[in-house]
């Protein structure tokens, strides 16, 4: 039992670190990841390894070559992802934002404070000339997850957990490129906000889908100016 649970737990420390480095575009779109190799520097045995990579090519972080000996390499980035992504992502922040009713007055105003101070930090940080990716990753991530967060239940928590890395890998290869026309999105999230404020859930519901909508829009746009990634 005991060598069961430090298998598994190798196993999820495989998957996370491979995972993020796809997120991140050090594995970039179209990589070959192999197991022996992921092995070998990672100072693991293959079990683990390949535990982790069959996660991988399930949740379409990675895909297989047909044939007899089967190749792994990381998914391309597509325009048609996208356009499947961020609406989804948007009815689930729908979905968590339609609960905002179960929050106390004194519950909803911290999570208006929190929420302002998240999209503030994301406003000022995209500000600049040239853009802190890093930071403008990270803030945006924190304003969707401080919105979510005291209103998703488990099981939509999950399910977000699932959607949101997916999407944060776009933001990520291709979002420095949007300078200029992020102002927009701190405009759509004080919308977000102000309807959060009033304690109007479908407005606030409705806000965060239309945000991930035009959030689409806006990135497809990229990917149609410069190309998808790592697509055969």
């Amino acid at each position: 039992m005991t060598a069961t649970i430090q298998r598994g737990a190798r196993s999820a420390h495989v998957y996370d670190r491979l995972r993020e480095l796809i997120i991140r575009g050090r594995l970039a779109p179209g990589a070959r990841v192999v197991e022996q190799e992921v092995a070998e520097r990672m100072g693991m045995g293959r079990t683990p390894v390949r535990e982790a990579l069959q996660l991988l090519v399930q949740e379409g972080w990675l895909i297989g070559s047909e044939g007899g000996r089967r190749q792994l390499t990381v998914a391309p980035l597509r325009d048609d992802d996208v356009a499947e992504l961020f609406p989804l992502l948007g009815d689930l922040e729908f979905a968590a934002l339609r609960n905002l009713d179960r929050l106390s007055d004194e519950e909803r105003a911290r999570l208006v404070a929190d929420a302002r101070a998240a999209n503030r930090l994301f406003g000022e940080t995209v500000a600049q000339v040239p853009i802190d990716a890093e930071g403008a990753f990270t803030s945006h991530k924190a304003f969707h997850a401080t919105l979510t967060r005291p209103l998703a239940g488990p099981r939509l928590g999950w399910l977000l957990g699932m959607v949101r890395p997916q999407v944060e890998r776009y933001e990520w290869f291709y979002g420095t490129l949007l300078q200029g026309s992020l102002d927009v999105a701190t405009d759509e999230h004080e919308v977000i906000v102000r309807a959060v404020e009033s304690g109007d859930a479908d407005a606030a519901a409705e806000a965060v889908r239309t945000n991930w909508v035009n959030a689409s829009r806006r990135l497809r746009g990229v990917i149609h100016r410069v190309g998808e990634r790592g697509a055969w």
